[in-house]
């Protein structure tokens, strides 16, 4: 952007900028003091053009063809901020489905895939479904036979290892976790990353599941384990890593340590505590791993 020249009013400047304007010359008025106003013409590659209309300008400042530019160019402003607005109102729903399935996809498609799954098992009570998505349809859990027991992944149903984490066993169970993962997984995955928060995903599933499986059988279902893997990633990180720039709040976490405890005691029911404690430690060892990688 450099100057071209000064006019003496402002009013004089504003015409002559309206009127580069109309001719395709972007320009800015700046006053100058006492000594007028300065005409700045953003384009260099248009400089010259700019100096020669002025030129033109002072010689004959009362022209009718430089004060008919002002109205002119008031009617193509209008005209700009009305398809400029036209074109935010149509980009808002887009923008507001990137937000959803954009930043935050992998956490939108593990609700979608909770919901589904508790319609389709009708949260437990369609033992058909329950089966097939189940670690391994050994209930029981012979300690001596492992490898025997998970003889269904080996057979390669390994979507075995991961699916329980889909199963739920009642609507306030579906919920819970729901809301969980919506508030702390969408904000682990816009930080961190889908392809990062997949694997941290995936990697406390497992051991999640396992844990569970190995503790008590394959009668067992629930986000859960993932829920306190992320709440356990974040809340170590942040606290180890200031610029993580996430804040896991006093409140937020002794809920969720309260839960924690009032299923250690049965308060709750049947409770997958093995897949809670292993995930909340995959997901606190995962996250002071992270924090020794300051932006990883």
């Amino acid at each position: 952007m450099r100057p071209i020249g000064q006019l003496e009013s402002e009013e004089q400047a504003r015409v002559f900028a309206d009127y580069l304007y109309i001719r395709e010359i972007a320009a800015e008025v700046e006053s100058a003091g006492d000594k007028g106003w300065t005409i700045w013409v953003v384009d260099e590659d248009q400089v010259d053009e700019g100096r020669a209309l002025l030129s033109r300008f002072r010689s004959m400042p009362d022209a009718e063809e430089f004060y008919q530019a002002s109205a002119a160019a008031e009617s193509r402003r209008q005209g700009e901020q009305k398809q400029e607005q036209a074109e935010a109102v149509r980009a808002e729903p887009v923008r507001a489905w990137s937000g959803v399935l954009g930043r935050a996809s992998l956490t939108t498609a593990l609700l979608i895939g909770c919901i589904v799954v508790g319609l389709l098992t009708r949260l437990g009570e369609d033992a058909t479904w329950v089966r097939w998505l189940q670690i391994s349809n050994f209930t029981v859990l012979d300690p001596s036979r492992l490898g025997i027991s998970l003889v269904e992944v080996e057979q390669g149903q390994v979507w075995r290892l991961l699916t329980p984490i889909f199963l739920h066993f009642s609507l306030w169970h579906l919920l819970f976790n729901l809301l969980w993962m919506q508030d702390l997984g969408m904000v682990l995955e816009e930080r961190i990353g889908t392809w990062r928060y997949a694997g941290v995903v995936l990697l406390v599933a497992l051991v999640s599941n396992m844990a569970q499986y190995v503790a008590g059988g394959a009668n067992f279902g629930g986000m859960s384990g993932v829920v306190y893997g992320i709440f356990g990633y974040l809340w170590i990180r942040s606290r180890r890593d200031f610029d993580f720039r996430v804040f896991v709040s006093p409140t937020m976490a002794g809920i969720l340590m309260i839960f924690l405890g009032l299923g250690v005691f049965g308060v709750l029911g049947p409770t997958a505590n093995a897949a809670h404690f292993s995930g909340l430690l995959t997901g606190g060892a995962l996250g002071w791993l992270a924090s020794l990688r300051k932006g990883v």
